[in-house]
């Protein structure tokens, strides 16, 4: 009768265990050192010692200072996207859902202006621009979806919900790129909603413009 095999060692995987949650704590203590910094400025080492881990275990989870960026910046944006998503599932009507996407986008990026400028540079993104696409491309969704929602209840005119949701989201970047020292969030959102909902002509300004379309025509 065979004697039985011996049983063998199972090998211990080599390097330190994996910290449960650390690649969220380097994404968050780097994105408020991108935020503060001029990209160029930026050095891995700083980023480590925000972080409070070594330099090499920084590397582990980023082999660049881009790649470092780039995922801060597609978690920042999608996050954003998550956490509108939440906002918009309350039983508002949808003219008050577009005024929590102005509210929240310009909440998110009040504190990340630097950031979000570098969010819109080409050169950080021409390695990305697939994924970069298609992050963006799921937020233009979301709010196009609650333009459309505001179409169909007669709250919008019958406007290309695409194109619109691409100039809601310029309008909110140019307000919060652009805004004085002591400009308030509350009249940036209110300014950003009335001008979108309205417009800025007035019924004299309405009259001009539907009297040169009716000499076009002629």
């Amino acid at each position: 009768m065979s004697s039985s095999p011996a049983l063998q060692p199972v090998p211990r995987p080599r390097g330190r265990p994996p910290i449960a949650g650390l690649r969220e704590s380097i994404l968050r203590a780097a994105e408020s050192v991108f935020t503060l910094h001029d990209y160029h400025e930026v050095q891995m080492d700083q980023v480590a010692r925000a972080c409070g881990v070594g330099k090499g275990t920084l590397y582990r989870h980023f082999p660049s200072k881009r790649a470092l960026f780039l995922a801060v910046m597609f978690e920042g944006i999608a996050r954003l996207r998550a956490e509108l998503e939440t906002k918009l599932e309350v039983d508002d009507p949808p003219a008050r859902r577009i005024e929590r996407i102005v509210r929240h986008t310009l909440a998110h990026f009040w504190d990340r202006r630097f950031l979000f400028a570098l969010i819109h540079q080409r050169e950080h993104k021409r390695d990305a621009e697939r994924q970069w696409l298609r992050h963006r491309g799921q937020l233009s969704r979301l709010v196009q979806g609650t333009l459309e929602q505001g179409i169909t209840a007669g709250q919008l005119r019958p406007v290309n919900a695409r194109l619109t949701a691409e100039m809601l989201l310029s309008m909110i970047r140019g307000a919060n790129r652009y805004r004085a020292r002591g400009d308030r969030m509350d009249d940036l959102v209110a300014g950003v909603v009335d001008v979108f909902m309205h417009g800025v002509a007035t019924p004299a300004g309405q009259r001009v413009l539907a009297a040169d379309g009716l000499r076009r025509r002629r």
